[in-house]
């Protein structure tokens, strides 16, 4: 999963994937530390990351804003209705409006969150 890792948005919404992900079957990746090497393989452009979360499938194709959270969901279950509601394109409008409003909405951090395996899978 990579994301904004300077939005509060995304950091909160990172934690709490972080903290139902008891398998640790994803790994966060803030967009501010991927390289450009993967950058390139992906055709993650600047605009790319800063508009939405984006998800690497095993099969190396990518799910993007709603579709990546509603990926994550299905594999964090009992979270199947969120899923579908997440899977409609009136959600993704929702998303890309606060997407482009995520700082002004919610604000910016000084430094980037990363999650990390040995931490606690809490909102310490």
């Amino acid at each position: 999963m990579i994301y904004d890792g300077i939005c509060n948005l995304c950091a909160t919404a990172v934690r709490i994937l972080y903290a139902l992900d008891h398998g640790w079957r994803f790994e966060y990746v803030p967009s501010q530390q991927l390289g450009e090497r993967l950058r390139a393989r992906y055709g993650l452009t600047e605009e790319l990351l800063q508009g939405q979360m984006h998800l690497i499938r095993q099969d190396g194709s990518i799910a993007s804003g709603t579709a990546a959270i509603a990926e994550i969901c299905k594999l964090l279950a009992p979270f199947g209705l969120i899923c579908n509601v997440l899977n409609t394109s009136q959600a993704q409008q929702l998303y890309n409006w606060i997407a482009r409003r995520r700082y002004r909405l919610f604000g910016c951090r000084d430094t980037c969150y990363v999650a990390y395996p040995e931490e606690s899978h809490g909102f310490d």
